[in-house]
């Protein structure tokens, strides 16, 4: 796999972006949604951060596989000097993540549904963040099998357990390391609501907890954590192509930094911050 993210993959990126928007208007099954999305007080490092963001969003299937992820361009709208994103000298000019699954039922034709468990999946979720800058760099694979729960309600649930393969992860002590840990990841989708226009409200939640990763015991110290949890919760208004959502999302050891240990970042020293609640707020276009 990637040991390191070449011009070349950054302009593979783009071409997949544009690829999606194309198969969208072939393919029904596929939908595409443009953003502009600001975040405040998010955690992902151990000092918090806001983001203002473009961001491509696909989802959908084809066949037997179902198909989600989007393209940030971090910081486009401006954000917080710790963050270093689209127009910042070896900052982020792409962040993508990508979450396909293979589901058992569609690929066999049969019903293999267990109790409750309706479908299994094959699943994946592969994320990557591209820049000139090592330390500005990841390149993280999840991998393992998911399952659909038929809840008996208007309510939508998916579990994953993944494995994760690390291999850039912004000059970490874990990078490169072949199994470190997995993700237990928890989804849940609820029609809240749709009104007389045919607008619709809806709810969406994922939470991921990360457990059994290197990197505290690689790094020494308290400064970092083998383990975090984030959980996100998001509020989407549609009406035909318009799309409003605001989010909040709790970060508990975000990005695996240990919340309240004292580190250095070369400007003296500080608390690490991250354990709390960060917010966004965005509008959008479906195509």
């Amino acid at each position: 796999m990637l040991n390191n993210i070449s011009l070349k993959t950054f302009c593979y990126s783009i071409v997949a972006a544009l690829s999606f928007t194309s198969i969208s208007q072939a393919n029904a099954a596929i939908n595409t949604n443009l953003w502009a999305i600001y975040s405040d007080n998010t955690r992902f490092s151990p000092k918090k951060s806001a983001n203002g963001y473009l961001e491509f969003e696909y989802m959908g299937d084809i066949g037997p596989v179902d198909l989600y992820g989007y393209f940030d361009a971090p910081k486009y709208f401006g954000g917080s000097a710790n963050v270093l994103g689209f127009w910042d000298k070896d900052g982020s000019k792409l962040f993508m993540e990508h979450e396909p699954k293979l589901s058992f039922n569609r690929l066999t034709g049969k019903d293999l549904s267990v109790g409750p468990f309706k479908d299994w999946f094959l699943a994946a979720d592969w994320i990557v963040d591209l820049s000139s800058s090592s330390g500005s760099r990841q390149n993280t694979l999840y991998y393992g099998v998911g399952t659909s729960i038929d809840t008996g309600t208007k309510l939508g649930v998916n579990l994953n357990l993944y494995k994760k393969q690390q291999w850039e992860n912004y000059n970490a002590a874990n990078e490169y390391t072949a199994n470190d840990g997995g993700r237990l990841q928890f989804q849940a989708f609820y029609p809240l609501h749709t009104f007389k226009d045919g607008a619709t409200l809806t709810y969406f939640t994922f939470s991921n907890y990360d457990f059994g990763s290197e990197l505290q015991d690689k790094t020494g110290g308290d400064t970092r954590t083998n383990e975090a949890f984030v959980s996100t919760h998001v509020f989407t208004y549609t009406k035909q192509h318009l799309k409003l959502f605001t989010a909040a999302r709790y970060f508990h050891n975000g990005g695996q930094f240990r919340d309240g240990a004292i580190t250095n970042w070369g400007e003296g020293d500080f608390a690490q911050d991250s354990k709390g609640w960060g917010y966004y707020v965005a509008l959008g276009y479906g195509f």
